[in-house]
């Protein structure tokens, strides 16, 4: 499969989204300054000029999901042949530092899709993409990159962060791809991304 026919197939993929009706849950600020350090790390990178929020988060359901995103048979922080136990196992494994009361609350948190407002505190562009909005992308956002967020799972002491983030990039496949997030806070108060762990990667051959 050759660039062009990775990037075709993931945009029929996402064409197809269907979005559910409007859950209950919200993120918190916390988890909201989380999500501002991933976009900031994912433009420093060169990989997000034009991301596109989906306007509900992932969860750990073998199913699209209320945001619509499906790969490997769930909605994004597993494959369907493995328990989430099995995957935060893997994760564990990849990110030692990682705490189990960091895990515990991601477990919690993840069972149930929540909306993502435009509450995101960062000078990054961005654009939330939401089933009942008529808002119109920006001029020169042609190409979005689709990004999909989990809900935050945070330890006891609000200093260690745990995020899923599939990515979709719309002008390169070999930049696409799910992983586990682990972040902390600096001594400057701010996060920090300390590690990821793949879940899966979308390869352009």
């Amino acid at each position: 499969m050759n660039l062009r026919t990775s990037l075709l197939a993931l945009s029929l993929l996402l064409s197809g989204l269907a979005f559910a009706q409007q859950p209950l849950k919200e993120l918190s600020s916390e988890e909201y300054k989380v999500l501002a350090a991933a976009l900031e790390g994912f433009r420093a990178a060169g990989m997000a000029h034009h991301p596109m929020i989906a306007a509900f988060t992932s969860t750990s359901q073998c199913t699209p999901g209320c945001n619509g995103f499906e790969m490997n048979g769930c909605n994004g922080l597993r494959s369907k042949n493995e328990t989430m136990g099995e995957r935060l196992a893997v994760v564990k494994r990849d990110l030692p530092k990682l705490e189990q009361a960091t895990i515990s609350d991601f477990i919690t948190k993840s069972k149930e899709c929540s909306t993502v407002e435009k509450n995101i505190p960062t000078e990054s562009p961005y654009f939330l993409s939401h089933p009942e909005s008529n808002e119109k992308l920006p001029s020169g956002w042609e190409h979005p990159d689709f990004v999909f967020v989990s809900r935050v799972g945070l330890n006891g002491e609000g200093t260690q962060a745990l995020v899923n983030i599939s990515f979709a990039s719309g002008t390169n496949a070999g930049d696409s791809g799910g992983k586990y997030f682990l972040f902390v806070k600096n001594n400057k108060n701010k996060w920090e991304a300390m590690g990821s762990s793949a879940v899966w990667k979308l390869l352009s051959l």
